[in-house]
């Protein structure tokens, strides 16, 4: 485990390399001059020259590359252009609300997603199976940004002040209301994920319970519930896992939408604000952090590989995966 653990984090480096290369270089090359916004459209040619060297944006851009790269092998993310904060505290104060946000989500992904799957799959084509078919389809057609208005519609319009639609209260201030502020945007985020959740889960335990193990253990008189629950589902689980690890990462990308929508004061609000501004270090601070998250992700997946099947934690032991 320890030496799959260390292949996995040496094969991340050249890809996050890759990520920032790229995430970089189309970011210097979009519209817009942040040191023109800085200094305002008015000011004189001295004073934008001024700005633009202290950004570094008048040198080539494999330079600012560089520059920017070995500030980070510091610690260093650079420093506001808006505000003249430094990044990861800019970052460190919105960090908190997407993962509420994200784990919240997660939290319905799994609760919701992986029981319907069982439940649909223990009565194939069945009213319950169709039903719950019909319904997984509809949240996996329907993007989040559309059930986020929905939502919003709904609960500020048609049933107000039933749950709250708009803003955000910090966990630290009222757990109670900043839980419920959290309900809505988090069903928004999690809606598509239920009903893929609840697909695959399905067809994975309709595979498994096909198999020539379960109609043996059936067939030794082990009871119809240890059958399901421990021998069905944990095998059935092993794609289930590698989405959910998936769809983490896609939560904190697509809390961009959502927290504009539910105007919550999250990451994914903060890189919309800032590239609107061309605050680059934050922008780029941002994306970076969220690759990261999502590297990290898929190696912890790996590592939830060998804990759920024996046969894949044996393997990581004799060196072979």
């Amino acid at each position: 485990m320890l030496r799959m653990l260390g292949s996995r984090l040496l094969s991340s480096i050249p890809v996050l390399i890759m990520i920032s290369i790229v995430a970089f270089t189309l970011l210097r090359l979009s519209p817009g001059d942040p040191a023109l916004l800085s200094v305002g459209l008015e000011a004189p040619p001295e004073a934008l020259a001024r700005a633009r060297a202290e950004m570094r944006l008048d040198e080539p851009i494999w330079v600012q590359y560089w520059a920017w790269v070995t500030d980070v092998a510091r610690g260093d993310f650079g420093v506001s252009y808006s505000d003249r904060s430094p990044v990861l505290d800019v970052m460190a104060e919105r960090m908190p609300v997407t993962a509420q946000l994200a784990v919240g989500a997660l939290v319905l992904i799994v609760v919701l997603g992986i029981p319907l799957g069982v439940l649909s799959a223990l009565r194939p084509n069945r009213l319950t199976d169709q039903v719950i078919r019909v319904g997984s389809l509809a949240g996996i057609s329907v993007p989040n940004f559309v059930v986020a208005l929905l939502l919003v519609l709904t609960f500020g319009w048609w049933f107000p002040g039933i749950l709250p639609y708009q803003g955000f209260v910090r966990f630290s201030e009222d757990p109670l209301q900043s839980l419920a502020n959290t309900v809505l945007p988090a069903l928004a985020l999690a809606a598509p994920q239920i009903g893929l959740v609840a697909r695959l889960t399905r067809s994975s335990m309709l595979e498994v319970l096909g198999q020539d193990y379960i109609s043996a253990a059936r067939a030794m008189g082990v009871s119809e519930r240890v059958v399901i629950w421990k021998d069905t589902l944990r095998n059935a689980l092993l794609p289930v896992v590698t989405v959910l690890g998936v769809q983490t990462g896609f939560l904190l990308g697509g809390s961009v939408v959502v927290e504009t929508v539910f105007g919550i004061p999250g990451l994914g609000r903060l890189l919309v604000e800032s590239f609107t501004i061309r605050d680059y270090p934050v922008t780029i601070g941002v994306m970076m952090f969220v690759a990261a998250a999502f590297v990290f992700i898929n190696i912890l997946v790996d590592l939830l590989y060998g804990l759920i099947n024996p046969r894949i934690r044996a393997g990581y032991s004799a060196g072979r995966e």
